[in-house]
């Protein structure tokens, strides 16, 4: 008995292990992604290159909402995936059951991340720092949160009807 809780502490500490490592990753990638390199003129070449691709052809105007429109779902959807992860980092038992109070912790970390972000951002040259940025990448990370609030209610409801078999 007491090598499977001693296995069983083993298991959860490289499950922890990973997800702290993944979380230090993404950040680590998101810090990446604001730097010069990864600028306008960046996502302004990838769209050009995916409507080229498709053969469309749009307005100046409309290309810059475009890329612009793009440029904010990428930084609500990175900053949605390091929610996710810290999320997952802070429990010590089921990473992702539901807890109000972790998950304010979490939008918050996420939030001052950000706030990080673009002070680096403000440093960088050909980029600038933006609390509306900030604003959407903490949108992101609490659509993140709301998701996994809505993930576990419905397995645990798809885990009641199939217990009482309807």
């Amino acid at each position: 008995m007491n090598n499977s809780v001693a296995l069983a502490d083993l298991n959860f500490s490289k499950r922890q292990v990973g997800l702290r490592f993944a979380t230090l990753a993404w950040a680590v990638l998101v810090f990446y992604l604001s730097t010069e390199r990864f600028g306008s003129d960046f996502s302004e070449s990838l769209v050009a290159h995916a409507l080229a691709l498709f053969h469309l052809s749009i307005s100046p105007r409309t290309f810059h909402i475009l890329d612009i429109l793009l440029r904010k779902i990428a930084h609500m959807t990175e900053y949605g995936i390091l929610a996710f992860l810290v999320y997952g980092s802070f429990a010590e038992q089921q990473p992702f059951r539901w807890r109000l109070r972790q998950a304010i912790w979490c939008v918050g970390i996420v939030g001052l991340y950000s706030l990080t972000d673009e002070l680096h951002q403000r440093y960088v040259p050909g980029r600038h720092a933006s609390l509306v940025d900030c604003g959407i990448d903490v949108a992101g990370a609490a659509i993140a949160v709301i998701m996994i609030f809505e993930a576990r209610r419905l397995f645990r409801r798809a885990s009641r009807d199939q217990r009482s078999g309807a």
